[in-house]
Parts: C-alpha cells; structure tokens; sequence
C-alpha cells in the first residue's frame, strides 16, 4: 500500500487498516521512528484507560452512577444546606 503526504505532513490510512484497527477519526496514534521507518500505533487515551477502569471498578462494587452523582451532589452544598 502507498500513501502520499499532504501538506500538512497528512496522510489517509486505507479505510480496511482502519477498520481493522477499529479507528476513527477522533484515534489518538502513538508515532516512532524505526530505523528509516515510521511506526504507527494506536493509543488508547489516559482518560479513555482511567475511565474504563474506574467503571469496571464500579461495576464490580454495584456503584450506580446515579448514585455517584447523588454523593456529589451532597459534597458539592454549602454547609448548612
């Protein structure tokens, strides 16, 4: 496979590598130099990681997120209220 750089130093991964890769157009690639290569790798978001883990956390202890944001309704008042 061949793909030209734009001016902007863009290119346009085939739509199969994509899909394959399950990338869409908000993916976050970690980029390398190998050698005289360069290596393209999808990277999962520090958010995106921190997220999935806390959900499954959640998950696992039954902590709905209705009642999460109840608990952070609470802290939120001013005392007294």
């Amino acid at each position: 496979m061949v793909a030209r750089m734009r001016e902007k130093g863009q290119i346009t991964i085939p739509s199969d590598i994509r899909e394959a890769l399950h990338l869409s157009k908000d993916s976050i690639l970690s980029v390398s130099k190998v050698g005289d290569a360069i290596l393209l790798t999808p990277k999962q978001s520090v958010f995106e990681a921190v997220s999935a883990r806390f959900s499954k956390s959640a998950e696992e202890k039954g902590i709905s997120l209705e009642a999460l944001l109840k608990d952070l309704k609470k802290l939120r008042l001013p005392k007294g209220e």
